[in-house]
């Protein structure tokens, strides 16, 4: 895959289409103990990681669709270690999450399939003004970091060496 900043747009709407299919088959099979293992205090499992993805899927479909249909739009930030605490994704089931990412993946993918002008600007606290394309490749490499992090916890899992 290229990097974020040379992804061109059908690479990008791709490894979007992509991602879920890919994030299910790294979580099949895994035992309750592998989901819910957390590397340190504070530190994430990889079903509180599945369901980060989640509400990141459907954070990203709205902020698209603002950049889409508004004026250089101020996105609301939103805190995932919050949420992962209220929705208490430690103790839930990752198959949830997974076909909720896929619900806003489609959509996603709809939506940037059909929006003609990516240089559409929209304003993110912390990381300032960017356009839809600059978004959307941010929003790979996100998922990318996410998917790392999870093999990254089954490896230490399999070997008995902390992640």
């Amino acid at each position: 895959m290229a990097l974020e900043g040379s992804m061109e747009r059908l690479e990008i709407i791709e490894a979007l289409e992509q991602f879920p299919k890919i994030l299910e088959a790294e979580v099949a099979g895994l035992t309750d103990a592998m989901l819910r293992y957390r590397p340190a205090e504070g530190e994430w499992s990889i079903n509180e990681v599945t369901g980060h993805l989640r509400d990141v899927a459907e954070n990203w479909y709205k902020r698209f669709y603002m950049v889409w249909s508004q004026t250089d739009p101020l996105f609301v930030s939103f805190d995932g270690e919050a949420l992962a605490r209220e929705r208490a994704y430690q103790d839930a089931r990752p198959e949830v999450f997974l076909a909720e990412m896929k619900e806003h993946t489609i959509k996603t993918v709809e939506l940037l399939a059909h929006a003609v002008d990516w240089t559409r600007l929209g304003m993110q606290p912390g990381v300032g003004r960017r356009t839809l394309k600059q978004f959307a490749a941010s929003l790979v490499a996100h998922e990318q970091e996410h998917l790392s992090q999870i093999r990254t916890l089954k490896s230490a899992q399999e070997t008995g060496i902390p992640a």
